[in-house]
C-alpha cells in the first residue's frame, strides 16, 4: 500500500485571519512546505460567512504557483441570511432545514461557485438534518423520521452532484462523512446511497481526547472500525481521511495520525490551517511532520486487513449497543467489519445492528451448523430469541434473556471470584438453559445478599461450531444529553474489565483464527495478512503475549526504540505502537 498524500483545510475564519495579506499567504505556503502538506482546501462558505470567488481566485492561483495543489470546500452549517435553520429539539446544532427552497438554492450556488473554479470539491461533515418543522412534517407524509431524511439528502445530493459536473465536466464533488457512524441514519447520511452518487467519499477519522465529554468519549480504535465499514459500503468509492486539532494534545493528535494511516487512505486531511495546527513551536501538523517517515512505512505494512468478522449492516440501527465496536477493538478484539452475513463465515461477532436484518436467525443457524462461532451481544440475543432454531442453537428459552442495564459489583471466572475497582454496568439478565457459563457477574440483591448473572454463555454445536452470548453494556439513543456532540455520550466499562475477564473474552473471539493474545486493556491489536500491529494508547508501559504467530524479529518498526520484541512477545512503553512482519501468511501452515 502506498503511502497517503497530505492535505490542510482552510476554513472561511482562516482565510479572513490567515489569507488576507501577501505575508499570510506566503507563511502559509512556507509552513506547508515545512509540514509535508502538498493540498490546501480553500472553503467558500461556513455559518454565513462567504468568501467571494474573487479571493478564492486569488488564493488558488497563488498556491499553485508555488506548487500546491488546491481544491474547494464548504461546511453546510446554518448562518444569519444563508438558508433556514433547522426547527426542532432533537438536535440542537446549526444545521440547515433541506426541505427549504432557499436553503437549497443557496447551498447549490455556492457548490457551483467552487465548481467553476476547482476540479475538486469538498462537503464538510454538516450534509445532514434534524428538522421536524411542518414542512418537513408534511413532507415525509408519515413516513419513520430516519427514511425521510434518508430520501430527502440523497435526493439533494443527486441535484448537487448534477451541478458540480454541469458547471465543469472534469469536477469531483467528494462527500466527507463525519466519525459517528452509529447515529448517521437518523439525520440523513447514507454510505451506500450517497457513496453511488458523489464522486468519492472521504470519512472523519478525529478521535480526540476519549477521557472527556467536550466532543464524545470516542476511543481511538473508532477510524479503524469506522474506515472499514465505510469501505464496505462505498468500495472504491472511498479515497481520503480526516481529522482535526480540537481536544488534542501533541500526542493524541498524533494518535489520530497512527490509526488513521492503519486504515489505508489515498490521502489525508489535516483540519484546520491556523496557529493550534501549524504554528513554528508546538505545532500538531509538525508533530506528524517529524513522524511521516514512521508512519510512511507503516502505511506500506498495513495490506491485507484480517480479523474476527463485525456484522454492522449498512442502515440497521444498533440502540443498545452504539458504537461496542471502537470499545471490542480497545480491549484487543481485532475486527473486520462487514455488512452482509455470509453463511461462509466461521467467526462472527453479531451486536445488536445485526439482529434487525430478517435473515439473521436463519443465517446464525447456518454458520453454526457449518462448524463456524457466532458471538452474540445480550442485545442481539433478545431481538431474536422468538426464533426456535436460534433459541435452541444458544441453549436458551424464550424467556430466557432480558435487557435490564445494571451494575455489577464484582465478577468470577469459573468458582474464582474477582474483586472490581468500581462497579461494571452489564446488559442485563440471562438463565440459560442449555450452556456453560465460563464467566459470571455477582449483582446485589436489594434484601441483601447477591446473585450470579452469566456474563458469558457458550454452547458447543454438534458441527463443532460454538455459540456465545456477551453480556456487555452498550450505548444507548437516549444516553446522548441535549448539548450533544452527536459522538459517543458514555465511556463502556467493558475498558475496566479485569485482565482475566478480558482474556476469557479474547481467546473466545480468536481461537477459530488460531492465534492467542494476551494484552492489557486499551492496548489494540490490528491484523494484517503478513503483519501484526500493536498500539499502547495508554500512559503504562504493556506487556503483549502471543501464541500461533511467526514474527520476522529483524523487520520490526516502532516509533520509540524503547519497545522490544521476541518470539512470543512485546514489549510497549507508553503511548507507542510496534509493528511486527509476520514470515509466513496469518493462518497459513
Amino acid at each position: 500500500m502506498d503511502a497517503p498524500s497530505y492535505n490542510t483545510y482552510v476554513t472561511v475564519g482562516a482565510i479572513e485571519r490567515n489569507l488576507s495579506t501577501p505575508v499570510g499567504v506566503e507563511r502559509a505556503v512556507q509552513r506547508c512546505r515545512e509540514t509535508r502538506v502538498g493540498k490546501v482546501i480553500l472553503e467558500a462558505y461556513r455559518g454565513g460567512t462567504v468568501i467571494p470567488a474573487e479571493t478564492l481566485r486569488r488564493l488558488r492561483d497563488a498556491f499553485r504557483a508555488e506548487g500546491l495543489a488546491t481544491s474547494g470546500g464548504l461546511m453546510p452549517i446554518h448562518g444569519d441570511d444563508f438558508g433556514k435553520r433547522a426547527v426542532g429539539v432533537e438536535a440542537r446544532c446549526g444545521f440547515f432545514c433541506y426541505s427549504d427552497a432557499g436553503t437549497r438554492r443557496s447551498i447549490e450556488a455556492e457548490i457551483r461557485k467552487l465548481a467553476r473554479l476547482f476540479d475538486e470539491v469538498i462537503i464538510d461533515d454538516a450534509l445532514l438534518t434534524s428538522c421536524r418543522c411542518r414542512q418537513c412534517d408534511q413532507a415525509r407524509g408519515g413516513r419513520d423520521w430516519a427514511d425521510f431524511r434518508r430520501d430527502l439528502m440523497l435526493t439533494f445530493s443527486q441535484r448537487l452532484v448534477e451541478a458540480v459536473h454541469e458547471e465543469n465536466a472534469d469536477a469531483k464533488l467528494i462527500l466527507k462523512l463525519p466519525q459517528y457512524y452509529d447515529r448517521y441514519h437518523r439525520f440523513g447520511y447514507d454510505p451506500v446511497g450517497q457513496g453511488q452518487l458523489y464522486d468519492g467519499i472521504w470519512v472523519g477519522t478525529e478521535t480526540r481526547d476519549p477521557t472527556t465529554l467536550a466532543y464524545g468519549y470516542t476511543e481511538p480504535y473508532q477510524p479503524w472500525f469506522h474506515v472499514g465499514w465505510v469501505r464496505r459500503c462505498v468500495g472504491a468509492k472511498f479515497q481520503g481521511a480526516w481529522y482535526d486539532y480540537l481536544d488534542c494534545d501533541e500526542q493524541l493528535f498524533y494518535e489520530q495520525a497512527v490509526t488513521t494511516t492503519l486504515t489505508g487512505p489515498g490521502q489525508v486531511t489535516l483540519f484546520c490551517y491556523g496557529e493550534p495546527m501549524f504554528a513554528e513551536s508546538g505545532g500538531m501538523a509538525r508533530r506528524v511532520a517529524r513522524a511521516r517517515d514512521v508512519l510512511d512505512r507503516l502505511a506500506r505494512l498495513a495490506v491485507d486487513p484480517v480479523g474476527v468478522a463485525a456484522f454492522r449492516p449498512a442502515r440497521a440501527d444498533g440502540d443498545g449497543d452504539l458504537f461496542i465496536f471502537d470499545t471490542l477493538g480497545m480491549v484487543g478484539i481485532p475486527l473486520a467489519p462487514v455488512i452482509t452475513l455470509d453463511r461462509v463465515l466461521r467467526n462472527v461477532i453479531i451486536p445488536a445492528h445485526g439482529a434487525a436484518e430478517a435473515d439473521t436467525p436463519a443465517r446464525v443457524v447456518e454458520i453454526l451448523a457449518g462448524g463456524g462461532q457466532v458471538i452474540l451481544t445480550l442485545n442481539a440475543l433478545c431481538r431474536m430469541l422468538d426464533d426456535d432454531g436460534l433459541a435452541e442453537a444458544f441453549g436458551y428459552d424464550p424467556s430466557g434473556a432480558s435487557v435490564v442495564p445494571t451494575s455489577a459489583d464484582g465478577l468470577a471466572v469459573g468458582d474464582e471470584p474477582i474483586e472490581l475497582q468500581r462497579p461494571c454496568r452489564i446488559a442485563g439478565d440471562l438463565a440459560p438453559r442449555d450452556a456453560d457459563v465460563p464467566v459470571w457477574a455477582v449483582v446485589g440483591r436489594c434484601e441483601g445478599g447477591s446473585l450470579r448473572v452469566p456474563l458469558v454463555t457458550v454452547k458447543r454445536h454438534p458441527s463443532g461450531g460454538r455459540a456465545v452470548v456477551w453480556n456487555v453494556d452498550g450505548c444507548r439513543h437516549a444516553d446522548f444529553p441535549i448539548n450533544e456532540r452527536l459522538n459517543v455520550p458514555v465511556r463502556s466499562s467493558m475498558l475496566d474489565l479485569p485482565q482475566p475477564v478480558l482474556d476469557v473474552l479474547r481467546n473466545i473471539a480468536l481461537a477459530p483464527l488460531g492465534v492467542a493474545i494476551r494484552s492489557p486493556s486499551r492496548v489494540a491489536v490490528f491484523l494484517f495478512q503478513q503483519c501484526l500491529v500493536l498500539v499502547n494508547y495508554t500512559d503504562d508501559p504493556a506487556s503483549v503475549e502471543f501464541d500461533g504467530f511467526v514474527p520476522q524479529l529483524d523487520g520490526t518498526l516502532s516509533d520509540d526504540q524503547a519497545n522490544t520484541c521476541t518470539d512470543d512477545a512485546v514489549r510497549l512503553v507508553p503511548r507507542s505502537l510496534l509493528a511486527v512482519p509476520l514470515t509466513r501468511p496469518l493462518g497459513a501452515g
